[in-house]
Order: structure tokens, then sequence, then C-alpha cells
């Protein structure tokens, strides 16, 4: 009994000594802070699927998108999703916020703009407090929508609009700049697709066609902050045992 205990002791130890090296680090840690957009990016075709396949060997990622949540809902339980001091750090952040505090005054979902920017503002400097450097945050800005889709009755209308889903925008715009992050103008990359209902299954939430937009446009972003190729080796360029 006593050897069984040393041997696990040691196992531990060595297990302790391994996740503290250098080796366990070499992937990049991705976290994707968002509501469903976020959230329904891992389904098959969805952009988060489609930048775990890009890098597939360069990053590990977390995906923390909650369908639903507004900034208020998502900073309430933020402790929670990403403690102050966690276990497992992050190199990267990802916030998509913004498309559910977009609605009309009224909705339960509704957050006025300034409560949207204080909100924002906490929730990025909760990830600097947990050591993310500006320029490793990417925040990217609602879309617009598709008020055709919207006026027809979708369970996503909620009163959105694209008026309003601009002013958030650019709330996120300034968020960005203020804090100097990174940012993406989704807003205005969705408007200016060549045909918006495409993009969108419901006017809000996006069609394969939309998620390829997204995934495009943070890849652009991630492609500057990891490795280039695979952290490890191909198996043909490993030693063959002798």
């Amino acid at each position: 009994s006593s050897g069984i205990n040393a041997e696990y002791g040691d196992c531990c130890a060595f297990f302790l000594d391994y996740i503290n090296s250098e080796s366990s680090t070499m992937y990049k840690r991705l976290l994707l802070i968002g509501d469903s957009q976020t959230q329904f990016g891992s389904r098959p075709d969805g952009w988060v699927t489609t930048i775990s396949e890009t890098f597939v060997r360069q990053l590990d990622i977390t995906n923390r998108g909650l369908s639903g949540y507004n900034t208020r809902w998502y900073l309430e339980h933020l402790a929670s999703i990403i403690p102050v001091v966690p276990t497992y750090y992050f190199d990267l952040a990802v916030v998509w916020l913004g498309c559910n505090d977009a609605v009309e005054p009224g909705d339960r979902q509704h957050v006025d703009e300034k409560q949207f920017s204080d909100n924002l503002t906490l929730i990025v400097c909760h990830l600097m407090n947990i050591g993310l450097q500006p320029s490793n945050i990417l925040l990217l800005t609602p879309p617009t929508v598709d008020e055709d889709m919207l006026a027809k009755g979708s369970t996503a209308s909620g009163g959105r609009s694209r008026t309003l889903m601009r002013r958030y925008a650019d709330i996120v715009r300034h968020v960005a700049t203020t804090r100097e992050c990174q940012f993406i103008d989704l807003f205005q990359l969705f408007q200016d697709h060549e045909k918006v209902s495409d993009l969108f299954t419901d006017g809000l939430h996006l069609t394969k066609n939309g998620d390829a937009l997204v995934s495009a446009a943070v890849s652009e972003f991630l492609a500057k902050r990891v490795q280039s190729g695979p952290v490890l080796p191909y198996w043909r360029d490993l030693a063959s045992e002798t």
C-alpha cells in the first residue's frame, strides 16, 4: 500500500512539473466570450468550428458563448466563467456581445447604451486583470440584421433593427479603441455584402455564409498571433526508433 502511494505521489509530482513546463504551453489558448452567435459557432460549418480546424495544431480553444445572454447577465456570471485567479490561463480572447443588448427598451434582454459600454469595458478589464494584453483581445461588433426576415415574425426579432445594431456597434468600436484592443467591424462587413439575406437564417443568426465571413475575419487576427504551422512536428519528421 505504501509503495502504491509513493508511486502515485511520484506521478503527481511529475504531472505538476509537466503542466508548468514550456512543453505544455506551446499551444496558444484562445477564449471565446459571447452569446448565441458564439455558442452556435461550434455547430458544423460554424465559425468556431472552422477556426478550430484551421488552427487545430496551433490553438486550444474554449467556447464560452451563452445563448440569449446580454452583457449584464454575462457580467453577473463572469467570475464563474473566468475566475480572477484562473486555473487555466488564456493568451488570446475574442469578445462578441451586443446582439441581445441591442433590442428595444422594454424587452427583458435590453441593456441601454451607457450600461452596455460600461459592461463591455468591465469584461475587457477583467481579461486584462487575468493577464491578457490588450493587443491580444479582439472585440467584434454586432452585425447588421435582415429587417425583412425579422418583420416576417422571426423569433429573433425582439425589436431589433439595423439602426439599433449600428449604435451598439459604434460603442464596441469606442470601447476597443479606448482600451487599445483590436476590433472587427462586423456591422459594416455584413452591410457591405452583396446579398445580406444570404448571411442569416432568421434575420439575426448566421447561415453557413455568415459564419464564413466571421471565421475569415477572426482567422486574420489569429494568424498574426500564433506560430505558423503546427506546434509539434509531423510524424514523418520524427526520428524513427533504432
